[in-house]
């Protein structure tokens, strides 16, 4: 069984597989996303063997990005393809998904046109993972009860982060991971949580929530 978790944005998805008894991070980023620091993360993350950071094509550079729904539309069936491919390079299987998506916050502050823009993005990647892939059970779980399955409902970013160092859950299989040794041992506690570490934390706690889900008796 291959679980995956998507912790869906136009600029960031963050996504975890969990297949095979092992986890791999995938962010895929807007170019230039982040401080020079952040950036510089994202390079050094790149050279882990269960963390893959990949970067979008530029989108915004098209004058006509802002008015042409086409384009956008482009825009989300790029970003479909590319989020299936890199998952397929993880798997190397289209049998036997359950996916999850992080649900949209009630409090976000983006804008209408925004909230339009990730709801189609979303929806058009669902319906290409459905086309392509074994899909057994799709979810979309809220962020409030993904943090609470980390201890509290009102967890912010910076207390999540915090969850995640601690392997609060105690997984064994986190526990092996390269990323998780990465973020102990060379980012530590931080008010701020760099891109992309908050997308792919957000991802691995639905992750270990949705097999629990879709395992109760396990």
């Amino acid at each position: 069984m291959n679980f995956i978790t998507i912790d869906f944005s136009l600029n960031s998805p963050g996504i975890c597989i969990f297949s095979d008894n092992k986890y791999y991070f995938i962010g895929y980023l807007k170019p230039k996303t982040g401080t020079k620091k952040e950036q510089k993360l994202q390079e050094e993350l790149n050279l882990l063997k269960d963390t893959q950071i990949s970067y979008q094509p530029d989108w915004t550079n098209n004058e006509d990005y802002s008015k042409s729904e086409m384009i956008k539309i482009q825009r989300h069936m790029k970003t479909a393809d590319d989020i299936i491919n890199f998952i397929l390079s993880v798997t190397e299987t289209k049998k036997q998904y359950v996916v999850a998506f992080e649900g949209s916050s009630y409090g976000s502050s983006a804008g209408t046109n925004n909230i339009i823009d990730m709801a189609a993005g979303a929806a058009i990647l669902k319906m290409e993972m459905m086309s392509r892939l074994e899909v057994l059970d799709m979810m979309t779980i809220a962020p409030s009860t993904i943090k609470k399955h980390a201890g509290n409902g009102r967890l912010k970013k910076d207390e999540l982060w915090l969850k995640f160092l601690d392997n609060v859950l105690n997984d064994k299989e986190l526990e092996k991971s390269s990323l998780l040794k990465y973020c102990k041992e060379e980012i530590g506690e931080v008010k701020k949580v760099p891109k992309p570490m908050d997308d792919l934390v957000d991802a691995y706690f639905l992750n270990h929530l949705a097999r629990i889900l879709f395992y109760p008796e396990a």
